[in-house]
């Protein structure tokens, strides 16, 4: 196993989740979908593409089309993204059935299985970028049908929600974003099982962008939540083995789970490196490393994203999401009943359950809210400089 830092692993570099894995190949082999949840960085990509890896693997009649969607702009990229991950044998199957069809011209279907921008059509050159629309419903009822008579081939859409960024920013609309969760609740319904997920949270965005979540109708949620102690163990302790350093003990292994505030896999990879990169040979050392280089690193990379996110809130919500919060952060065993009584009228449920979405804070089996990880409660009392308990 190789400590991989930052891209998405899969295979013999993929570890732990097996009730999760198991439960997302029995959704896909019986025709159903299902969207990965997860705060940034806890493996939701490398779930997904292990997830392929493995029903390649159980047989080569399993076909797994991977699309990166984050690097999509417009609803054609998607089609087009849609047909190059094809093998090359339903390539052709499908650029043919496309034009049997007779239900989209020809220049479209060859401009949608070919690598150019524009064609010429009775001398004028059309870009289908901004064309593509007019066809996207009887697209969307032919790559239905043609996967409705399709076995064992698997959807994964990796940052599908980066990609909706892409439109929002190019286009400043919606609509392309609409049809395109309108095509794959179609494919769904057609029996195309689907695998999803993104460094953002779906029914989130879809809220913010004003888009019926109803269109993510049918989609089942795994949620993957962080390592275990004993799982991030013996993690850490096999990337040692497998990197055969002697001067790795397990007594160094231990401080550095003690010192993590959290057992997320990226934070797990990241900190090992720098053990190693420092070869930290006793607890002291590794305390030093872990303060003056893991923190600062994992808090540069890990908490500027829910700075961005607090822009969503306006005037007095945002004053409400600060306060509930600080409540949050400074308190213990904060329930439904201390918030009503700290905050009275001016408690507002609908922003409670906002920074849910938004991933500040999490509501426990116990029916207790608490910051979704450790660190993001640090960062959070360190910028409202909260020293003491109010």
């Amino acid at each position: 196993m190789k400590n991989t830092v930052g891209p998405p692993v899969s295979g013999e570099n993929f570890r732990n989740r097996e009730k999760k894995l198991r439960k997302a190949s029995r959704y896909l082999k019986n025709r159903n979908s299902f969207l990965i949840l997860g705060i940034r960085r806890t493996g939701k990509s490398s779930f997904l593409q292990h997830t392929a890896y493995l029903l390649r693997k159980e047989s080569e009649k399993n076909i797994c089309i991977e699309l990166d969607c984050q690097t999509f702009n417009s609803i054609l990229d998607f089609y087009k993204g849609l047909y190059n991950e094809m093998p090359k044998s339903m390539q052709t199957m499908f650029k043919k059935f496309l034009s049997e069809s007779k239900q989209l011209p020809k220049k479209l279907v060859d401009f949608i299985t070919d690598i150019f921008d524009s064609v010429e059509i009775l001398g004028s050159k059309v870009n289908f970028q901004d064309k593509l629309m007019n066809y996207s419903k009887p697209f969307e009822e032919l790559v239905a049908a043609f996967f409705k008579k399709k076995e064992n081939v698997y959807l994964f859409l990796d940052e599908l929600p980066f990609f909706f960024e892409n439109i929002k920013a190019k286009t400043n609309k919606t609509d392309e974003i609409t049809q395109i969760l309108t095509n794959l609740r179609s494919w769904r319904h057609a029996g195309l099982p689907i695998g999803i997920t993104g460094s953002l949270n779906l029914h989130q965005q879809l809220e913010y962008l004003g888009i019926s979540r109803k269109l993510l109708a049918g989609l089942n949620t795994i949620e993957l939540s962080q390592f275990t102690y004993e799982e991030s163990k013996s993690f850490i302790n096999e990337l040692s083995e497998n990197d055969k350093y002697k001067w790795w003990t397990n007594e160094i292994t231990e401080k550095l789970l003690e010192l993590l505030p959290d057992f997320i896999p990226y934070f797990l990879q990241f900190s090992y490196n720098e053990i190693a990169v420092y070869e930290c040979k006793n607890k002291k050392e590794v305390e030093e490393v872990f303060h003056n280089e893991i923190m600062p690193g994992l808090f540069k990379d890990f908490t500027y994203q829910f700075d961005e996110r607090l822009t969503v809130f306006k005037g007095n919500d945002l004053k409400t999401a600060m306060s509930l919060l600080d409540f949050i952060a400074i308190n213990e065993d904060v329930n439904i009943i201390k918030l009503q009584e700290k905050f009275g009228r001016k408690f507002n449920y609908e922003i409670l359950i906002k920074l849910i979405d938004y991933e500040y804070i999490k509501l426990s089996g116990n029916q207790e809210y608490s910051f979704t990880l450790k660190i993001i409660r640090n960062w959070w009392i360190t910028k409202r400089v909260l020293n003491k308990k109010k």
